[in-house]
């Protein structure tokens, strides 16, 4: 069958199954693409747009639009209680797009769900996926808009609905792993006469455990993430909150899914994996798993997915985790040795650029 006859089902309309959308339409196919949300996601974690997902998403033309909207962020500083410890310079990255570009989801997934109207692809808002089953030659699905249900068949299903993904429920495909126990907080707030670099991203780390992170979001408008109750409380300054526009509370979870694929099912971002948001990796590896699919469906690879795309995930998973350990950390001696290693990074560039092509997508 020609692939731009293939009939594909989309579940989910973040950017990992927006990317999917994209990647597979401007290959011809005409993917229907669901969620049952309302419209973009309102508040999430996500903000850093990584110099690969910048690649992947050049070619169907959203990236030029990201790039006009958000923020180059080009430093960020860690700090103890006494003293700076580390400037990771994403200018040092061998690349064009040598910096983190800062962009609430929610107008990243503006942007690409209005990109993809242009090639005649509409995001189905409203409609859920409320059953699943696997046929020999087809998936017959369930979806259900304003009560009402309707059955369809498709040749391929693509799951992109989150850690509590009904696609990976639905095919029987198994989430290993667990969630921690300490809550974290966000906030998105309009911060005045703001004391630390403009347009840099600040960590700050406390010897009782505490951690706070800031990344500036627009003019004068900043995200802070903590695992302390009160994301802002824990970002140091002389500073003014003009105004707090959104909070929200989370448990960082660390799971993945036994495998990616189930014959014609796929998964792909949270649905797949899920991880602490330090190192601004998880909505970028959705966009490449996404991206990934795509490339393999044009070129009839589908069957090695998993094996491709899980490994690196894998690796995520566990090199976030030993982040999350490290920077959590009441161990006066794990203190001292891991702000010396942030020391001797921030001392000699050379050791900032591995570090920096993994946050950036370039090296796995």
């Amino acid at each position: 069958m020609p692939r731009e006859k293939v009939s594909i089902l989309i579940v989910g309309a973040g950017p990992t199954g927006l990317t999917a959308a994209l990647e597979l339409a401007r290959r011809g196919a005409r993917p229907r693409i669901i969620d049952k949300k309302d419209g973009p996601t309102p508040l999430s974690k996500a903000v850093g747009i990584s110099a690969h997902s910048l690649d992947v998403l050049e070619a169907s033309g959203v990236s030029g639009k990201l790039l006009a909207e958000g923020l180059k962020v080009r430093h960020a500083h860690f700090h103890t209680e006494t003293r700076e410890l580390l400037i990771i310079d994403f200018s040092l990255l061998p690349h064009r797009y040598n910096f983190l570009l800062s962009l609430p989801q929610r107008d990243t997934e503006r942007i690409m769900a209005d990109t993809l109207a242009t090639y005649g692809v509409d995001v189905e808002w409203r409609t859920e996926l409320v059953g699943l089953t696997q046929q020999a030659e087809r998936v017959e699905v369930r979806t259900s808009r304003s009560g009402e249900e309707q059955r369809q068949r498709f040749d391929l299903v693509f799951g992109a609905d989150g850690a509590n993904s009904a696609v990976r429920k639905l095919s029987g495909i198994e989430f290993e792993g667990y969630t921690h126990r300490r809550q974290w907080s966000i906030t998105d707030a309009e911060i005045a006469s703001w004391p630390y670099e403009p347009g840099a991203a600040q960590g700050f780390l406390n010897r009782g455990g505490d951690v706070g992170f800031i990344i500036p979001i627009g003019d004068n408008r900043f995200r802070s993430v903590s695992n302390t109750p009160d994301a802002l409380a824990h970002v140091p300054g002389s500073y003014r909150v003009s105004q707090v526009l959104r909070t929200d509370h989370f448990h960082i979870p660390a799971k993945q899914a036994r495998r990616y694929q189930n014959a014609r099912v796929f998964l792909g971002g949270d649905a797949a994996h899920v991880h602490s948001p330090l190192g601004a990796r998880g909505m970028n590896l959705g966009i490449e798993d996404a991206a990934c699919f795509a490339r393999r469906f044009g070129g009839g690879t589908l069957a090695g997915y998993t094996d491709e795309r899980r490994p690196v995930g894998h690796r995520w998973i566990e090199l976030s985790e030993r982040i999350l350990s490290a920077v959590q950390s009441t161990n006066g001696f794990v203190q001292t040795f891991r702000n010396l290693a942030m020391i001797t990074i921030g001392s000699f560039p050379t050791l900032q650029k591995p570090l920096l092509e993994r946050v950036a997508g370039l090296r796995e």
